[in-house]
Order: structure tokens, then sequence, then C-alpha cells
């Protein structure tokens, strides 16, 4: 441990990763907890610069926080509008090695991050790193572990037909990524306007452009239930519009560019069929083994999720 604090803290006067997290109209006591759990409990991992984009109309944060602050062009009304406004401060972001995109009410663990970047430091044929994650909720003004949340898993085949096979479909866009990745997937989005259609884009683009590591340490801690702003649409409203199939084509055409396989057939193929024809049915058994492995991650987790249930309590 006293090796990675010194690390840590060589690194604090070199940064080369950047954290990107929205200040939401009506939501600015969520990027407050979000630094205030930085500055009370990880001043030791000061190795990072935290970009906050500031909604047209919001409220500034207060500038006691060691933080960039920026506005958004225009109001954000989901997820695309929130890659846009990334992919739009990319002058600020050319100066980082690593760019990563965190929500409001979700939290990356400091010391999984400078894992992940040192991973990549050493690593070159990747470009993406994160690690495990867990749900947690507040009910009552009490902070709880509700279960163990699906990460995407080590996808590091060469063969990127391979690399879509083996994907276990979770999101992509928290992973720390390598700059020039990360502007490359933020531009491709950028040609398209659906907010759901934008994350499995992300996603697969993620996938498509290379290998993502994911490391055995705690990453990310994500609050349920999540914003409007980032739900998945009902499916029947959905197909309801008009631009769908004209982003569909997008999606499909930049998969399979520069591709000898369609990876179109094993990737946005698939989750359009999953998403309109699958009615998964729910078995005793498999919410059974679920249960269990809710429990054994917990137990195999125990000290980081409880600190941080713990830190949470008085913000």
């Amino acid at each position: 441990m006293q090796k990675l604090l010194k690390e840590l803290t060589m690194k604090a006067n070199n940064k080369k990763v950047i954290k990107i997290i929205f200040n939401l109209n009506g939501r600015t006591k969520y990027v407050e907890r979000y630094l205030k759990m930085i500055q009370e409990n990880y001043l030791t991992y000061d190795f990072f610069d935290i970009l906050i984009i500031n909604e047209l109309g919001s409220k500034s944060i207060n500038k006691k926080f060691k933080v960039i602050n920026t506005s958004s062009s225009k109001k954000i009304t989901g997820m695309n509008g929130i890659f846009r406004e990334i992919f739009k401060k990319k002058s600020i972001l050319k100066n980082y090695k690593y760019c990563c995109f965190v929500e409001d009410d979700n939290f990356i663990f400091p010391n999984s991050l400078f894992k992940s970047q040192k991973f990549l430091d050493n690593n070159n044929d990747y470009i993406a790193c994160s690690g495990k994650s867990f749900i947690f909720s507040k009910i009552n003004k009490k902070y709880s572990y509700l279960n163990s949340y699906l990460s995407p898993n080590t996808v590091d085949n060469m063969d990127a037909s391979i690399r879509f096979q083996t994907y276990n479909k979770a999101l992509c866009y928290y992973n720390l990524f390598r700059k020039e990745y990360f502007f490359r997937i933020l531009k491709k989005v950028s040609l398209i306007k659906d907010d759901n259609m934008s994350e499995v884009f992300f996603n697969f683009l993620s996938i498509k452009f290379g290998r993502i590591k994911k490391l055995n340490c705690i990453y990310l801690a994500r609050e349920n239930p999540r914003p409007k702003i980032y739900n998945i649409p009902n499916k029947k409203e959905w197909i309801k519009n008009k631009n769908l199939l004209k982003d569909v084509k997008i999606v499909i055409d930049d998969i399979d560019s520069n591709n000898s396989n369609n990876l179109s057939n094993i990737s946005i193929f698939k989750y359009l069929s999953l998403r309109f024809f699958n009615d998964e049915k729910v078995v005793v058994f498999t919410e059974i083994i679920n249960y269990f492995k809710s429990k054994l991650f917990y137990l195999n987790n125990i000290f980081t999720i409880n600190k941080f249930i713990s830190d949470l309590k008085p913000l």
C-alpha cells in the first residue's frame, strides 16, 4: 500500500487522467456529494483532474473544489447530448492521456482508477480498462448495498469478431479510455441522435476498436434507481422515433466498415432482436443462483463496500 501511495503522489504532479462529470439541472447536490467524497476520503489519490460540464442554465459548482468548470452549449436531454458535449470539450481533454465519464450519482474509486491507468501505461495493446462494480441504494436517508453490477468483461482477443462474440453487453463508457479512442468513439456517436442507440453504439465501437481489460478490483458504484435522463425507453415508444432507422443504418454501416466480417450480425442486429423479441421468463433457480452470487460478491469485497457506504452516510 505504501508503494502505491508513493506512486500516486508522484503522479499528482504530472496528471494523465481526467474524469468528466455533468452538473445537470436540479442535480447539483449529486455532483457536490461526489466531490465531497473525493475531498474528505480520497485526498491521497490526487492524480487526476475533474472536468465538470455545467448544463446550460444550471447552478455552477462551488469553487472550493479543485475542478475544471465549463458549460454546455445547450440543454441536455439524454445520453446523446451528453456524449456530444464531451466531444465538444476535446480542446480541454487533449491535454490528458486517459479519459473517463462518470454519472453524477455514481462513483469511480480512485485506487482502481489509478490501477487502470497503470495497466494501460504498461499494456499499449489495450484501449480501455475498468474493474468490478456494484449497485447501492438510498432509502429514507439510509444507504445500503444492493447487488453486484455487470461490468464489461475482459475482451482481449486480437480478432474483432471474436471480441464481439465474447463481449457480455455491459456498459463500456465508464471505462478509463485512451484519449484518442475516446475521441474516435464520441465523434462517431455524434453522427446519430437517438439516446438509447448512442449508448449501444458507444459500446460496440469500444469493442470494435480494441481490447478491453477488467481488473480484479472494485472500480464503480452505481446508485439505484438511475436518473430518468439515462433510462432506456419502452420499446413500443422507442420504435415510434421517426429517425431511429436512419440512426440504425449509420450504426450498421460504421460497425461493418473496414472489416471483412459482418460484425453488425453479432452486434447491432443481435441487440435489436433481443430488444424487441426477447421475452425472458424469470426462473426461480436462476434467481436463487443470482442471490447467492450477490452475497458472495459482497463478502469478497466487504471492506471496500462498507467503507464506501460509511463515507456516504454524512453526505
